[in-house]
């Protein structure tokens, strides 16, 4: 009876303390109740800035679904920048890697990748990575362990590996209605 007592407890316990991602979206609705846009939540001050993003349209006329995840990652400004010929230019890259814990990746080398200057000589990496049929199993059953945007490289926590599976579980799983 005691040792009944103590599992009742513990499976008390850790449900308590368990984290439900799907109620952390943030959905958006328009008026007509025709395009949803769904969030997971995110701190822009807080980078590496990891976020799942879906926006569709039920529309027959203006069908879209567009699945994402949208990645910040900090640098300095001066590693954005290559010497030429008439001075420094900002450099263009594209290119991503997202490796896993069992040593697979996804790579799109085509992806380009964007800058945004901050007023202090530091920058931040941004990319979007679209959400497919044939990627989502890998990112919503393996742990992401590092990302690679341009010439940036960033490891992903393990808490944040969790978050990006299960918050892209949440976005894959939207009924439309």
């Amino acid at each position: 009876m005691k040792k009944m007592f103590i599992i009742a407890l513990l499976a008390l316990g850790n449900s308590v303390f368990a984290q439900d991602y799907c109620k952390q979206i943030k959905k958006e609705v328009t008026d007509n109740n025709t395009s949803f846009t769904y969030e997971s939540p995110y701190k822009a001050d807080s980078l590496p800035a990891i976020r799942a993003v879906r926006a569709y349209s039920t529309n027959p006329e203006a069908e879209f679904d567009n699945f994402n995840l949208i990645m910040a990652i900090p640098c300095e400004f001066s590693d954005l920048l290559e010497k030429g010929t008439s001075g420094e230019t900002e450099k263009e890259e594209t290119g991503i890697v997202i490796e896993f814990d069992d040593k697979s990746k996804l790579e799109d080398e085509g992806i380009s990748i964007s800058h945004d200057k901050k007023g202090d000589g530091t920058a931040n990496r941004i990319a979007y990575y679209p959400i497919t049929p044939d990627n989502v199993k890998d990112i919503t059953t393996k742990k992401v362990v590092k990302i690679h945007l341009g010439g940036g490289v960033i490891t992903v926590t393990p808490e944040m590996a969790t978050a990006i599976q299960k918050y892209v579980t949440c976005l894959r799983d939207v009924k439309k209605m």
